[in-house]
């Protein structure tokens, strides 16, 4: 135990020693930082320090690429590969499993950095990686996935923001997928152009759950926003639909891919995705009718059994009684929930907009083709199958018997109907069984596509391509020979890009260069897609010539074509007996497959009898009529061209494939197969080591060692890195290949460069992320060269008239008397800074507050505070508790002058009416102001209170509804209510913190309503004072020492909207009163209110009325 310790301890350690000692082999690509601060510049005209660079999301996204620039290179394969120096790995002392045990060969993260290359040392990496769970391994930027046949936790948001903007394929960080799809997100963010990602390997070699990662990885660090979140979730959605209708078990795999799917996501030049495209490639519909033991059917009829859906059409629920899903035995399958796993698909397909009608039609096909599974020809006339097969397809169960019994021909132009026997018939119900699902397979694709693309024209795309993988079964047929020729054409693409192309390139452009010996499976693929002599073309011409044709003469028409073609053999051709009769072996480059020649055919043409398509497309589905339009018969004598053959159509799908795949920078994930059991832990060596070799993993490794990290065209080169030095830019008249040599001296070893015919190559990525570091600090400078005199350009074209005009205005506006607050702005303001307008006029606006504020005396300060508090108050802005409490600056800071009159002019927007702003606030309202000053400075002082901050005469409303002519007299802490002597009493005096709020009406009236928080104790009256109304002035002064009395927490203002004001005077609870009123309506007599209105002030009468 403590030597076990003592080992990782000391791996560990050694682990840290070689991250530092390879930390020059990173790879590294034509595109680094500087580059996104290229673009940055050239997108926002502004560069990287503008202020003006887009909207908040824009910027947040460039400032993340910008931090992450140097740490985040583009990779690529092919001509555009960089691999580890052969000089710098010759240095570099590293061991194998043979020679240091477990711990170095876990260690070793990238097969180039094995001393010695063979099948025997890369498999051994792999396994002892594999039995510490590190599934992952490189080869430079080659991703190796060995299936773990378990859950390992490497896949959460933990996981993904380690590799969020890491280095390409960071020494420091273990390998993984999610490397790949950083290194294929950034290429297409940085390099501008769209990336494929090709998952490649065996069935069950885990494809499809590498396809989900990257998917998974993609959507977490793309942005976008809501919507940018609303496509990655639809994009992620359709993945459950399409698994569970597309996939299935098999004897390899629990859940295998039984057709080809590509995933394209479209991103807009933000890199936030706008869309998506899934393209379906050639599903194995013979599987609906049949299995082999230990098989299921599509995983979709397994759900729909366990969903219950069945129970309201009569059928089973038992998939044991259909024989559509019972002929593997394998109904159950440990770790697949079909009830739960039915419950997602609905979930997904309605968030993908299919409708309850759309659920509906899906279940009822699906029902039907299971029960077309329970029909025998010569029993079904009248069975309850029949019957319930025809209700589920919307149809009579006559109609659908003489679709499945009949088949009509078109001869001359005149139709001919003709019964089918029993082998016919049977024949037909299977196809028909078969067009149904892969019709409605490939409708479920469309209608997902129309709710995913996008409308964008112009368009970056990452594709994920989940294809399935290469098959050896006991029995192979047409689907497997389909399969096993889309596998090849993808190793045929993956060769030209990474071993084939490359040594190519070097030989071309006269580099000294030992070549690599590699298999080439371009024979193979001439053996199967070549015209006229390939496997497809015969089979075409096999099916379509005139006469008596069969499997079997096909197959001898094979074998006198290919008996001396090395890649093809058969029991006729080169005699070996352990080949079957009946069939023919293709030596692929992933080993041997005998394939079965029946049924290869029937296969190809896909006979679906006329009367299938008619009494489908005369059904009452509206479903079923859009997926078989070929039923019409009205277009029946017309359509006289024959349909493409599957295999011709599947060699054109591959062809779209292969071109479209081309046209995109390819990423590859290799994925191997540790056994055939699909048990985690165990590692079949010899399968292991089989798939090494036709995968051509040494040979990938043996190119990358040896070949250049670095190669770009002469002159781009120069262009590109000519600022680093002076002699170069901004003019150089010397020749490409000096200036080269010029330039690069200034930063590196010279002797590192190595010169083609065109291009200029690099060994050691080390001197590649030296001149780019070089050259990022000195495009800065250029950078912000070129921003200086883009900005002049831009003020003295776009600007120069606003500033111009501005200028004229307020040059002189220091000594404007009014301080330019009427004057006239600029009335054409551009567009990009219009936003600098609105500043300019706050602080124009700010500034001519201070200046007029300023220039006023202390009093004529407090004059003005008090205005603008009153105006605050007549506005509505203390209509609820707590609304302002920011407000004490402007209440109580005399030097704020700004912040007043700003106020002011700013609040004057739903000010009640007839407040006048030009009135003078005196405090005390009476003829003999002294005198009364005097008066009620004893009374306050009565109440232990120091200051009088107001008096005014007040016509209060008594508990009897009448008038009392009052003084109302207000102080720091109290409110006074005396009679004309001034003499105070505890009733008459009310303190200021009682007062639950204050209510006026939204007229020019004086009345005010101060509510308290005693019942019954609200005062009600009218502040008017020789024609001039008092309320603004009161309120502003209550206002003012209630602040201070709670700390700036002003005291609620209402301006009441309802007709009526409610207060409760009575001196008890529950005797509530209204004040309604009535504009223009006074008392004609001696203009005096009348017995039922009480109260009358600016032509505005208020009743009395009890509540």
């Amino acid at each position: 135990m403590f030597r076990r310790k003592k080992n990782k301890k000391r791996a560990r350690e050694e682990e840290e020693e070689d991250d530092a000692v390879f930390a020059d082999l990173l790879t590294v690509d034509e595109m680094s930082k500087s580059t996104l601060k290229r673009v940055s510049v050239i997108s926002t005209g502004f560069g990287p320090a503008s202020p003006t660079s887009g909207g908040s999301q824009e910027k947040a996204d460039l400032a993340n690429i910008r931090r992450n620039s140097l740490r985040r290179i583009s990779t690529s394969l092919g001509v555009q590969a960089y691999k580890p120096s052969l000089t710098s790995l010759q240095a570099r002392p590293t061991s194998t499993s043979s020679s240091a045990g477990k711990p170095a060969a876990i260690k070793i993260r990238d097969l180039v950095l094995l001393d010695e290359i063979s099948q025997e040392e890369v498999m051994e990496v792999l396994k002892d990686r594999y039995m510490e769970d590190a599934i992952y391994t490189y080869i430079g930027s080659v991703v190796i996935s060995v299936n773990p046949y378990k859950q390992l936790r490497i896949y959460d948001s933990a996981t993904i923001n380690k590799y969020r903007g890491a280095k390409v394929f960071d020494m420091s960080l273990p390998p993984h997928l999610f490397a790949v799809s950083d290194s294929a997100y950034s290429d297409m963010c940085f390099r501008i152009r769209s990336q494929v990602v090709v998952i490649s390997g065996e069935s069950g070699a885990g494809k499809t759950e590498a396809s989900k990662q990257i998917m998974q990885y993609i959507a977490a660090v793309s942005g976008g926003g809501k919507e940018g979140d609303a496509i990655k979730t639809k994009l992620l959605k359709t993945n459950p639909v399409l698994e569970a209708f597309g996939n299935a078990k098999t004897i390899r795999n629990d859940n295998s891919s039984r057709f080809g799917k590509f995933m394209n996501i479209n991103f807009d030049y933000h890199g936030h995705p706008v869309g998506g495209t899934i393209t379906t490639y050639l599903l194995e519909k013979a599987r609906v009718t049949r299995q082999a033991e230990g098989e299921r059917n599509f995983h979709i009829f397994y759900q729909l059994c366990a969903s219950g859906q069945l129970k309201q059409f009569g059928i089973s629920e038992d998939p044991k009684r259909y024989a559509y899903l019972n002929q593997g035995h394998a109904e159950q399958v440990k770790g697949i929930n079909n009830k739960a796993e039915w419950t997602e698909v609905m979930n997904c397909l309605t968030f993908l907009g299919f409708g309850k009608e759309h659920v509906s039609e899906i279940v009822k096909v699906l029902g039907g083709v299971l029960l077309l599974g329970q029909l025998e020809t010569d029993t079904m006339k009248g069975s309850f199958d029949l019957k319930s097969a025809a209700k589920l397809l919307s149809m009579s169960s006559e109609a659908l018997l003489a679709a499945i019994t009949n088949n009509t021909i078109v001869a001359q132009g005149q139709m001919v109907t003709s019964p089918l026997d029993q082998e016919q018939s049977s024949y037909a119900r299977h196809t028909l069984a078969k067009a149904l699902y892969e019709r409605l397979f490939r409708w479920l694709a469309e209608k997902m596509n129309e709710n995913i693309q996008t409308d964008l024209d112009d368009t970056l795309c990452i594709g994920v391509l989940d294809i399935y993988g290469f098959e050896i079964f006991n029995e192979n047929s047409f689907e497997q020979f389909c399969i096993n020729y889309c596998n090849e054409k993808l190793q045929q693409l993956f060769i030209d890009v990474t071993l084939k192309t490359e040594q190519a390139e070097y030989e071309a452009e006269g580099i000294d260069w030992v070549s690599i010996p590699y298999f080439d499976n371009k024979a193979i693929c001439d053996l199967i897609d070549k015209r006229p002599n390939g496997v497809l073309a015969m089979l075409d011409e096999e099916c379509l010539r005139p006469g008596d044709r069969s499997d079997q003469i096909f197959l001898l028409k094979l074998d006198d074509t290919f008996h001396k073609n090395d890649f093809y053999s058969s029991r006729m051709a080169s005699g070996q007996k352990s080949i079957a009769d009946d069939s023919f072996v293709i030596t692929h480059y992933a080993g041997e497959v005998e394939y079965k020649i029946h049924g290869f055919l029937d296969k190809n043409v896909d006979t679906l009898f006329r009367d299938l398509g008619r009494g489908m497309f005369e059904s009452g589905s509206e479903l079923l009529r859009e997926l078989f339009p070929e039923g019409d018969v009205s277009t029946w004598v017309t359509a006289m061209r024959r349909p493409k053959t599957a295999g011709a159509a599947f060699k054109s799908s591959m062809a779209s494939m292969i071109s479209l795949l081309t046209d995109m920078n390819p990423s590859y994930v290799r994925c191997i197969k540790p056994n055939d059991q699909k048990r985690p832990g165990q590692f079949d060596e010899l399968a292991v080591k089989h798939q090494i070799c036709y995968l051509g993993l040494v040979e990938n490794v043996r190119v990358r060692r040896a070949g250049f990290c670095f190669r770009m065209e002469m002159k781009a080169f120069f262009m590109r890195f000519r600022v680093i030095s002076s002699d170069t830019y901004p003019n150089w008249t010397g020749s490409l290949k000096d200036g080269i040599k010029k330039l690069a001296s200034k930063c590196m070893d010279v002797s590192q460069l190595a010169f083609g015919k065109t291009k200029v190559f690099i060994k050691d990525p080390k001197a590649v992320f030296t001149v780019e570091s070089a050259r990022d600090e000195k495009i800065v400078v250029v950078a912000t060269q070129i921003q200086r005199f883009w900005r002049r350009c831009h003020v003295r074209r776009v600007i120069g008239p606003y500033w111009q005009a501005l200028y004229t205005t307020f040059g002189d506006v220091a000594n404007d008397p009014s301080f330019g607050r009427h004057a006239k702005w600029p009335v054409d303001v551009p567009k990009k800074i219009q936003n600098t307008d609105r500043l300019l006029k706050r602080v124009h606006l700010s500034w001519w507050a201070r200046r007029k504020v300023l220039s006023l005396s202390k009093e004529g300060q407090r004059q003005m505070r008090l205005l603008i508090l009153a105006n605050r108050c007549m506005s509505n802005e203390f209509s609820k508790p707590n609304s302002a409490s920011s407000v004490t600056a402007t209440s109580t800071n005399s030097h704020d002058g700004a912040g007043i009159v700003a106020a002011a002019a700013a609040s004057t927007v739903g000010l009640r009416k007839a407040f006048n702003f030009n009135r003078q606030f005196n405090s005390i309202y009476a003829k003999d102001r002294p005198a009364a000053s005097e008066r009620a400075q004893r009374a306050v002082e009565k109440c232990h209170d120091s200051q009088v901050k107001f008096v005014a005469p007040m016509a209060k409303l008594n508990r009897k509804g009448k008038l009392d002519e009052r003084n109302l007299v207000l102080s720091e802490r109290h409110m006074l209510r005396v009679d004309s002597s001034f003499k105070a009493n505890g009733k008459r005096s009310v303190p200021l913190l009682s007062i639950r709020d204050v209510t006026i009406s939204p007229h020019s009236d004086s009345v005010v309503v101060m509510h308290s928080k005693e019942a019954g104790e609200d005062t009600v009256g009218r502040l008017e004072y020789d024609g001039d109304n008092l309320v603004p002035e009161f309120v502003a002064r209550l206002q003012e020492a209630y602040m201070k009395q709670t700390g700036g927490k002003p005291l609620p203002v209402i301006i009441s909207q309802d007709p009526a004001i409610d207060y409760n005077n009575s001196g008890k609870a529950g005797q509530a009163k209204a004040l309604t009123f009535i504009p223009g309506q006074v008392d004609a007599v001696d203009g005096k209110p009348s017995s039922t209105c009480i109260l009358t002030s600016n032509s505005v009468t208020y009743m009395l009325t009890a509540k």
